[in-house]
């Protein structure tokens, strides 16, 4: 389960840990009650269908592939995923009537040792001390550690034969999302990509980029690296600030003035953005100056959150991670949104590298 810590186009701003590391989404969906009938486990098979037919205009079918989404699909995703745990634990329970292994109640002990290693491998000291996270570290551990207890039980009732699940999971959802002249850090010939959409006042884009560097270090060679922008609107100095990296872009410094910009989030006025020009090195500052005064670069700027929209990327930061094709300049995978924990990126990315 991938939650996020992330900056909003409708201004409101993910703050508590417990989001962070997805401990409230998961005692939500633990307790929740979904009112859907395990008979609707044939519809759900039908719209799970890529070609399933759904209308006909003027006696043409039309399918779901054809209007989907990333909205949409996440939608069918959480649809699936909460019938999914209601038959786990509707099945479980009617199973432990007659088979005993299957109501046996589970109480996971989560060590100190494994809450500082989620902490430590999670990079979670931004977030906070570990005195402060570790209690609800270790209650998520607990909570992930009984869900994966039922997990176990519930697929051995599978291969038993005591369930037999009709439920399918959504086709998988890539979008389609064109590099164009997003800033790369890397141009070897790599097959995948990492492409960020991000906001530099926004204070959970500042917080990832400690983890994405240490992902340009891992993956260096593999994995190519772009940014691109999407200042929210009611980040009233984020398009300012997106202009000046481009304009430092003009004289080779974008990497030290985009650095700068993220370590300054709070203060991104115009005098500022001037002041960080000489800080980042840049040789040119009349040009800079008027670069920064003429917007030259807003274009560019409107184009790159044009393209966020388009893709369905609702915050920052908000990344599309996939297969790239160069000679076609897009980028085909899923996108990942907000803060996360290193751990999701390098999911994510070894698949697409499996997939070479």
């Amino acid at each position: 389960m991938k939650t996020s810590c992330q900056c909003h186009h409708d201004g409101e701003v993910m703050k508590n840990i417990c989001t962070q590391i997805g401990l409230s989404l998961l005692v939500m969906m633990m307790a929740i009650s979904v009112s859907f009938p395990l008979k609707a486990a044939s519809n759900e098979t039908e719209i799970n269908n890529k070609n399933h037919i759904i209308a006909h205009v003027d006696n043409q079918p039309v399918t779901i592939q054809e209007i989907e989404d990333k909205q949409i699909n996440d939608l069918r995703l959480e649809l699936h995923n909460r019938l999914e745990q209601k038959l786990q634990m509707n099945a479980l329970k009617k199973l432990a009537e007659k088979y005993p292994e299957f109501g046996q109640r589970f109480q996971p002990d989560v060590s100190d040792k494994a809450v500082t290693e989620f902490y430590l491998k999670n990079n979670l000291k931004s977030r906070g001390s570990l005195e402060e996270l570790g209690p609800q570290i270790k209650a998520y551990l607990q909570i992930k550690a009984v869900s994966s207890h039922l997990d176990v039980l519930y697929q051995n009732a599978i291969s038993r034969g005591l369930i037999v699940s009709h439920l399918q999971k959504p086709n998988e959802f890539l979008v389609h999302v064109p590099v164009e002249t997003a800033y790369l850090w890397e141009k070897k010939g790599e097959s995948v990509m990492v492409l960020e959409f991000s906001d530099y006042q926004c204070p959970f884009c500042s917080r990832i980029q400690p983890t994405i560097s240490e992902l340009r270090t891992i993956y260096e060679g593999r994995v190519a690296f772009g940014y691109r922008h999407s200042p929210l609107a009611f980040h009233r100095e984020a398009d300012e600030a997106a202009i000046a990296v481009e304009c430092a872009r003009d004289q080779g410094k974008f990497k030290p003035y985009h650095d700068i910009l993220f370590k300054n989030y709070q203060t991104l006025q115009i005098k500022e953005l001037n002041a960080y020009a000489r800080e980042a090195g840049l040789t040119n500052l009349k040009r800079f100056n008027a670069c920064l005064t003429e917007e030259k670069y807003r274009s560019r700027v409107e184009n790159d959150q044009k393209a966020a929209n388009e893709a369905g990327i609702k915050g920052t930061p908000g990344f599309v991670i996939g297969k790239y094709d160069r000679a076609t300049g897009v980028v085909a995978g899923e996108i990942i949104s907000g803060a996360q924990p290193r751990s999701v990126f390098i999911e994510v990315i070894d698949k697409y590298l499996e997939k070479k």
